[in-house]
């Protein structure tokens, strides 16, 4: 009886001390901090990315990936549902990217903010509020790498075209006419070195010429000077004889013309004496005689008159 009631006492002690246990565990393991639900809306595979990845905020960890779903009403979408600790500053500018960890493969969520949206992040309709997930390095390395591919390829398309069979017949008959040309240069150059030897020699005579030359402009020079004063003496003579025909205008021809005037006033008065002398020489002695009286005076005669 007594081995019976130990072993009873012991398996009690051993359930007991398991339920104490698993509730410790699970006290430990509850969440103790408040958080926000968001949602992540992703069109770029969500390679490595699993429930409870840990979600950071501009290198801060602030939560957990919750859910990974599609979205029932757009096929190409993927809607990861995540975690935030209440009192993360999330605006509406807050994008999200895929990070790697390490060489594990897995993947977390790195939220980011540009900026450019600075009001805060709400939800709308009572839907958790969502978040746009931009191509992360690997996705825009990986498009890049593709369009690289595809280039290469046209490239490599072209470059056979270019080496056709009729291309390359084509290319070594110019190389075979570029190599006659250059031995025609060649003999050019071989032609034309004694030419070139001369040339310091034609050089120095240029010289020699030129400085004559400079000579030959200065003694110019000297004669087009004293041609400018020789001008230039001729237009000062000019404004003299411009000048004084201007003076002889305004002061000479005027006086020239009362002269004359004067002289034909008395030679109308030189001409009336030598009328009068002619017609009556005794005046010469005894003076004019009067006229005869008209009528009205005293003397007049009619009778003469009337003659």
């Amino acid at each position: 009886m007594e081995n019976r009631a130990y072993a009873l006492a012991a398996g009690l002690f051993t359930i007991l001390l398991g339920i104490g246990v698993v509730a410790t565990a699970l006290w430990f393991s509850g969440e103790t901090v408040e958080n926000d639900e968001y949602v992540l809306i992703s069109r770029y595979p969500v390679s490595g990315l699993n429930p409870q990845a840990p979600v950071r905020y501009r290198g801060v960890t602030v939560g957990k990936v919750v859910d990974i779903k599609f979205d029932q009403q757009e096929a190409r979408a993927i809607l990861v549902k995540i975690l935030v600790q209440t009192g993360t500053p999330l605006t509406e500018g807050t994008f999200a990217r895929l990070g790697s960890q390490g060489v594990t493969g897995l993947s977390y969520v790195m939220l980011d903010d540009d900026g450019k949206k600075p009001a805060p992040l709400v939800s709308s309709a009572g839907a958790p509020p969502r978040i746009e997930v931009r191509p992360s390095f690997i996705d825009s390395l990986s498009a890049s790498g593709e369009e690289m591919i595809v280039n290469f390829n046209q490239v490599a398309k072209r470059v056979n075209v270019l080496l056709s069979d009729e291309n390359q017949q084509q290319l070594i008959a110019t190389l075979r006419n570029l190599d006659h040309a250059t031995g025609k240069f060649s003999s050019l150059a071989t032609s034309m070195e004694p030419t070139v030897k001369a040339l310091p020699g034609l050089i120095n005579d240029t010289g020699v010429t030129l400085k004559r030359a400079d000579t030959l402009l200065a003694g110019i020079n000297d004669r087009l000077d004293s041609f400018e004063r020789a001008a230039k003496g001729a237009e000062q003579l000019g404004l003299s004889g411009s000048a004084l025909s201007d003076a002889m205008l305004t002061e000479s021809v005027p006086r020239l013309n009362v002269l004359l005037d004067d002289v034909q006033r008395s030679s109308r008065g030189l001409e009336r004496l030598l009328n009068e002398i002619n017609e009556q020489p005794a005046s010469l002695i005894f003076g004019r005689s009067p006229n005869p009286p008209g009528p009205g005076e005293p003397g007049f005669n009619a009778s003469r008159g009337s003659r």
